[in-house]
């Protein structure tokens, strides 16, 4: 790098090697900016501010080289007050916006406490700075991809409060606020907000139901937790319907639909909100990562990847050769995840069974040699018990002296069978460790590995605020699947969105796709957060929360009132009026999908909890304890079985979604009919299918 601070200009970026003289912390706003004092290559000397979320600033050494990446050029702030513009919000005089704005108000007043008169250097989240070793005989000569677009810079900035100010909303004439907005859902939506380039949104929790269709497809009867409605929405796309246009990241839609149940005949009416964004896929990007996997070892994980670690009497089975194991599996896919870093990303890796070890602390990916790394994850061997609680704590410890902002993520992303067995065990108590951890910045990602990954203590944890989960079908499908959503699973981008019910005559009767829905009252749906989704043909993957409701009074009317968290804290609140139509009816295909994938996702969690609940009690309690007796979360197989009386509703199930999957023109619905199609069989039949 041999770029001179001379060069640099207002709102553009600069690589430069720069000599470190000193650095000063700033109180600013409530946060803290560092001052540094630098050279260039030239001799010049020139202040850098650190923003509060730049990148971390080493052990800074008086006298020792840096690289310095991505350098924001700034000039000193403009406080002539000659701007003849007033503030919309407090009335006070504005002033024209420059570089430095676009740095937060924080750096803005570091720079007039310290009264810069000249250019100066801004190190924000999109920099990077490392240390030069001069001694060493390779070189890192890896950049990061980023914008090299000039900054945007405000129109105005105020004086007084601090607000950015658009040059549109100085013209525009007074609009009522959003909150006080009644719209119809049956509003068209507005041009600039119909795009199908935006990012689609979807809730936090399963990704999938590979774990469901996979026991199936082998013989076993899945968890009914694995077919969650989220996990099922994910498979598809669909379309979110009208809405009114708005400034928010968040552009929920509503639309109604009044439909009679296929079985019972009872008229069910559905709200769906679809979930969506203003957010445009080339303004996306992922922020830097602090990363740690962590990684189960124990015992288990050195069963076949397709098989049960314990058979239906309990007995523990060995992997036979040839049979690649979960954590083969495991170790393939964390070496894939590795490859989706870049290089001003931190990575740790914790490995646990029994206790927890810290195999690699955290650190830079681009200061680490990360082909040995990855050959000694290769190397990982499995054996002892599961200490679940253990890891989880030794990643936390590793995050806890960082720091999360909209440009950066602390994320834990775990890759285990999800059957703990030695210290904290309780879902409850794994539950609120993890959320603790949540409220300070640091969510998780939870990879269930192997056919008996525990779908149910994986449906509770995931239901946690910045949480999701996926399972595991095989090693190379996970790597496809990171190449093409890696950066959306990583970003939660809305958090906390509350749908109230502000009306008479209506109560929520239940929640599909959200992994809070448990927690939804009369009044109030929740959904704890939601995450960036790919779109296709304007329709948005998994976009969608369908609330069922009940209607109470004969005059009933339908005000909502939504309120949202987005990723930089901005708290959003909406006002909205739903017209519910007289009878049978859908506002769009998007809420008919979801109606009839709910219906059938609710028929197969039926099937499956019963069945299971069946194979429990089938034969008396053994209450002898021996020492290595299984845990609660250790899951023992139960083979396909599917009574009469479930053949015969799965039958009529299959005719109703056929219908459906016409009425929609969504061929990708063919794969729940096979599912059912093999459910439908005689046993014979499907054990020998199963067998070849």
């Amino acid at each position: 790098m041999d770029g001179i601070f001379a060069d640099a200009r207002p709102g553009a970026r600069l690589d430069l090697s720069v000599e470190f003289i000193t650095k000063r912390p700033l109180g600013c706003d409530g946060e803290t900016v560092f001052r540094l004092l630098v050279t260039d290559q030239a001799g010049n000397q020139f202040s850098i501010l650190a923003t509060p979320d730049s990148d971390s600033l080493w052990h800074l050494e008086t006298g020792e080289t840096y690289e310095i990446t991505g350098l924001l050029g700034a000039d000193p702030v403009d406080t002539d007050p000659a701007v003849a513009r007033e503030c919309p919000h407090c009335g006070d005089h504005l002033r024209a916006g420059q570089a430095i704005d676009a740095a937060g108000s924080a750096v803005v007043e570091a720079a007039e406490k310290l009264g810069l008169d000249k250019r100066f250097g801004i190190l924000d989240e999109k920099s990077s700075l490392k240390p030069v070793n001069e001694d060493s005989t390779t070189v890192d000569d890896w950049l990061p991809m980023r914008d090299d677009q000039p900054v945007e810079t405000p129109d105005y900035v105020c004086r007084s409060c601090d607000r950015h100010v658009a040059e549109r909303d100085l013209a525009r004439d007074e609009e009522p606020v959003l909150e006080n907005m009644q719209a119809d859902a049956s509003m068209e939506p507005a041009n600039s907000m119909a795009s199908p380039e935006t990012v689609g949104l979807a809730a936090g929790g399963a990704k999938d139901i590979t774990s469901f269709r996979e026991n199936v497809s082998n013989g076993y009867t899945p968890e009914s937790e694995a077919i969650s409605d989220e996990g099922l929405f994910y498979d598809y796309y669909f379309e979110t319907g009208g809405r009114t246009a708005t400034d928010s990241l968040f552009a929920p839609r509503y639309a109604a639909a009044v439909s009679d149940h296929p079985f019972t005949g009872e008229t069910e009416q559905y709200l769906s909100v679809g979930l969506d964004s203003t957010l445009s896929v080339e303004e996306f990007e992922r922020p830097r990562l602090d990363l740690v996997a962590v990684l189960d070892v124990s015992g288990s994980m050195s069963s076949a990847f397709d098989q049960y670690y314990y058979d239906e009497q309990g007995r523990q089975r060995e992997a036979e050769s040839g049979n690649e194991t979960k954590l083969e599996a495991a170790t393939q896919s964390l070496c894939a995840l590795t490859e989706q870093l870049h290089v001003e990303d931190r990575l740790g890796v914790v490995l646990y069974n029994h206790r927890a070890h810290v195999a690699k602390p955290l650190r830079d990916v681009g200061a680490t040699d990360m082909p040995a790394i990855r050959q000694h994850i290769r190397d990982i061997a499995a054996g002892g018990s599961t200490n679940m609680e253990d890891g989880f704590e030794a990643a936390v410890d590793m995050l806890a002296d960082g720091t999360t902002g909209h440009g950066i993520e602390r994320r834990v992303i775990f890759m285990t069978d999800m059957m703990p067995n030695t210290g904290e065990t309780g879902a409850a108590e794994l539950t609120e460790r993890f959320a603790d951890a949540a409220v300070d910045g640091i969510h998780t990602t939870f990879i269930g590995m192997g056919l008996d990954a525990n779908a149910e203590l994986a449906d509770t944890v995931s239901g946690i605020r910045g949480a999701n989960h996926y399972f595991i079908h095989s090693a190379d499908e996970f790597e496809q699947r990171l190449g093409e959503e890696f950066d959306y699973m990583v970003t939660p981008l809305v958090y906390d969105l509350d749908l109230e019910l502000d009306a008479t005559g209506y109560e929520v009767e239940a929640v599909h796709g959200s992994p809070s829905a448990d927690g939804a009252s009369d009044q109030l749906m929740h959904v704890g957060t939601l995450f960036p989704s790919a779109k296709q043909d304007g329709k948005a993957r998994g976009g969608v929360v369908l609330v069922r409701l009940t209607k109470t009074a004969s005059d009933a009317t339908l005000e909502l009132q939504a309120s949202w968290m987005e990723r930089d804290g901005a708290e959003q609140t909406e006002r909205v009026s739903v017209s519910m139509p007289d009878g049978e009816s859908f506002g769009h295909d998007g809420v008919r999908k979801a109606v009839a994938l709910a219906r059938y996702a609710r028929e197969l969690r039926s099937w499956a909890g019963d069945v299971h609940d069946r194979a429990d009690n089938a034969t008396g309690v053994d209450d002898w304890l021996l020492p290595d007796k299984r845990g609660e979360h250790e899951r023992e197989s139960v083979p396909l079985v599917v009574p009469d009386e479930y053949r015969e509703r799965f039958d009529g199930l299959r005719g109703y979604l056929t219908a459906e999957m016409d009425a929609v023109g969504d061929d990708s619905l063919q794969q729940e009919l096979d599912l059912l199609d093999m459910l439908c069989r005689p046993e014979a039949a499907r054990e020998a299918e199963v067998s070849e």
